[in-house]
């Protein structure tokens, strides 16, 4: 869910964060690489390798289907409530990119 919140704020916050901070505003829009790279980072570490093991082992008949049915099931709750939470989310993240500006020029 977490992972899924800051994927779905990455563009919209450094949107925001452009009008927080006007000086800036070129670098803030520039920067929503900062937090989707931190959400594709946390996705590689803990979401992926778990699945594609468990897609694996499905295939080669040594896990149950039904295991993955159950977590695919899981990924894509965890997907709609990860965009509810993204919604707490937003305005710390625009505050973070405006922030983090700052350092960039």
């Amino acid at each position: 869910m977490v992972i899924t919140a800051i994927y779905t704020i990455g563009v919209l916050a450094a949107l925001y964060a452009s009008l927080i901070v006007p000086e800036r505003a070129a670098t803030a829009v520039m920067a929503s690489g900062l937090i989707n790279g931190v959400a594709t980072i946390l996705l590689v570490i803990f979401v992926d390798p778990k699945v594609s093991v468990l897609a694996d082992d499905v295939v080669n008949k040594r896990g149950s289907y039904q295991t993955l049915k159950i977590v695919s099931l899981m990924m894509v709750s965890s997907r709609l409530f990860g965009t509810l939470l993204a919604q707490l989310l937003f305005i710390p993240g625009a505050k973070y990119v405006a922030w983090f500006t700052k350092f960039i020029i």
